[in-house]
């Protein structure tokens, strides 16, 4: 990213730098050189590191990578980024030289003594954010925070004015903040198209023509529930819902590199995982049968095939 600033004010700059215009320098001319041209291949969010060489924080510049440190706060010239986008023994970025102003702005900003923020968390301290990774893992903290561990609360209604629409209170979530945003709800679908949503999210397949019509000529109150034990019970319900497990375990029928050789009897696994969600496997034992299946005494037999599951 070129800088529409001059090289005598870089200049001035660097001979009078104060802690604000640093900073503002940093963020406005140099971080986006680098996050423009340097980050594909040097960040925490590159596929891969390249020659061990991190530029999103002044720890990863400071350390350096393959060829030693990055920078010498101070001196450009003993600065091997420096050294670099100047073609300079090395090329960087590879895609072709900077424009002008940036390598000068570089220059500058090296001549400075490489200010960068402060981290947030140690604006007290002073100290600089130097982008070390992660915090660590903390599973009790995860807990807290997750919606998923808290526990199960009964929430009040939220208030709405369309009170016709609602069938059950779960309604109410739904209209609530329809009508907050100034939005109506769609009206109710007719049978046909009922049963075609619920095919489609159940079998990932459309009904047959025999399925539409029992379900069209069914007048019974529980016409639907009845229609949904019966997608709950076809094999394409098994099929559908087992692909996200295989997906989960990357499943595949072939080793999938260059030579792209089968994987002899790997369909037996997805059989497997199918026939489990056919016959409603609880998931504990439906995990343990694939971490320790072997040790299980006794072994679950298949009700359909009295195939030794496990």
């Amino acid at each position: 990213m070129a800088i529409a600033s001059t090289t005598p004010w870089l200049r001035a700059l660097a001979d009078e730098p104060t802690d604000e215009r640093s900073i503002h320098f940093f963020e406005t001319q140099i971080r986006p050189i680098l996050a423009d041209n340097c980050y594909a291949c040097h960040s925490q969010t590159a596929d891969k590191t390249r020659a061990g060489l991190r530029v999103d924080s002044l720890a990863g510049l400071m350390s350096g990578g393959d060829s030693g440190p990055a920078i010498e706060p101070g001196d450009p010239d003993s600065s091997l980024l420096i050294q670099a986008v100047q073609y300079d023994g090395f090329e960087m970025p590879p895609s072709g030289k900077l424009p002008q102003p940036s390598i000068e702005a570089l220059r500058t900003w090296v001549s400075m003594g490489a200010p960068w923020p402060a981290a947030s968390d140690d604006s007290n301290s002073g100290s600089l954010d130097r982008g070390e990774g992660p915090p660590p893992f903390d599973l009790n903290a995860r807990k807290d925070s997750h919606w998923a561990w808290q526990p199960i609360v009964d929430p009040a209604l939220p208030a709405i004015n369309t009170t016709d629409w609602p069938t059950q209170p779960l309604d109410q979530f739904v209209l609530a903040p329809l009508e907050q945003n100034r939005l109506l709800p769609a009206p109710p679908i007719d049978r046909r198209g009922l049963i075609r949503r619920l095919a489609f999210d159940l079998t990932g397949l459309p009904p047959t023509i025999d399925e539409v019509d029992r379900f069209l000529n069914d007048n019974s109150p529980d016409a639907f529930s009845r229609l949904v034990d019966h997608f709950l019970v076809s094999p394409s319900f098994a099929e559908r819902w087992a692909r996200h497990w295989l997906d989960l375990v990357r499943y595949a029928e072939t080793r999938g590199h260059e030579f792209d050789f089968d994987a002899p009897g790997a369909f037996q696994y997805r059989d497997y995982v199918t026939r489990a969600f056919q016959e409603d496997v609880p998931y504990g034992q439906f995990v343990i049968e694939q971490v320790a299946g072997d040790l299980l005494d006794p072994p679950r037999f298949s009700s359909g095939t009295e195939i030794n599951e496990s």
